[in-house]
């Protein structure tokens, strides 16, 4: 059963990071209602059509668990996840919902998901790394992959939270001015120290670099790392330099992001020499 294991995990990061939209994302933070039940319905739905494709790879690389024990099995993995996803935002009210219990309920969240779907492999099997097969193998790679480019880069925002409570919501002054033709309008504007369009250009490089860090690791070419640290660096110097505080957050959030990319990384490579 060890095949069908890293199939259903890679379905689940597949169907909860790449295939998953920012409205389904966001409605998990709703209060109950039939529009959330119902998006929340096509995004359980995604899963569980990964779940099968899954399934169908196992038997094809030779699985004999019998098919409607399978199918048993990913109907149930698909409800309890329906489950864990409604709870969600109940939960958040009730701990408080700070920065801790955001990144609690997030981490939390998918250390649920993950162990279900072990739980139930496990039901059926006993679970191995002896032996490998290169199907089971390839899903390994795939979930780490997703792991150090999408849970990485939604967790780390989280973690600054914590770290540094309150830095977003410190505000600078921009001015604005509407012209056509002439000077309408002059004002004052607040806005967030890192807007939330940065904060997803952030999230897009840090994968990047990521990625790259784990394709120098893979082939041993380990002189290259210092190049990705110094491109990152040299294209936000000034902001470095006249910013302490956004230095600080950059610094902080960069190391958090090379640490998980070589932890990931260590565990990339272990999985191919299995």
């Amino acid at each position: 059963m060890t095949n069908l294991l890293f199939p259903l995990l890679l379905g689940h990061f597949l169907g909860d990071f790449v295939l998953q939209t920012d409205k389904m994302a966001n409605v998990k933070k709703e209060a109950f209602s039939s529009r959330k039940l119902r998006i929340l319905g096509l995004h359980v739905f995604i899963h569980f059509c990964l779940y099968f494709l899954a399934v169908l790879g196992y038997w094809f690389v030779g699985g004999n668990t019998d098919i409607w024990l399978l199918m048993g099995m990913i109907v149930g993995i698909s409800l309890l996840h329906l489950v864990i996803d409604l709870a969600k935002a109940p939960v958040e009210r009730v701990l408080g919902n700070s920065s801790l219990v955001r990144l609690c309920t997030y981490v939390g969240d998918q250390l649920l998901h993950v162990l279900i779907i072990f739980l139930a492999v496990r039901a059926l099997a006993p679970i191995s790394l002896d032996g490998l097969s290169l199907y089971a193998k390839l899903c390994a790679l795939g979930c780490l992959l997703i792991v150090i480019v999408y849970f990485v880069g939604y967790l780390i925002p989280y973690i600054l939270e914590v770290l540094m409570p309150g830095f977003n919501n410190e505000k600078r002054i921009v001015s604005i001015t509407k012209v056509d033709g002439k000077i309408l309008l002059t004002k004052n504007q607040e806005v967030a120290a890192v807007t939330n369009k940065e904060l997803k250009a952030g999230r897009y490089i840090g994968g990047l670099e990521r990625l790259l860090l784990l394709i120098f690791m893979a082939l041993q070419i380990y002189s290259a790392i210092p190049i990705i640290v110094a491109l990152k660096t040299l294209a936000r110097f000034k902001d470095l330099e006249n910013n302490r505080a956004f230095a600080e957050y950059y610094l902080i959030g960069n190391f958090l992001s090379m640490i998980f990319g070589v932890l990931i990384g260590i565990v990339f490579n272990y999985v191919l020499l299995l």
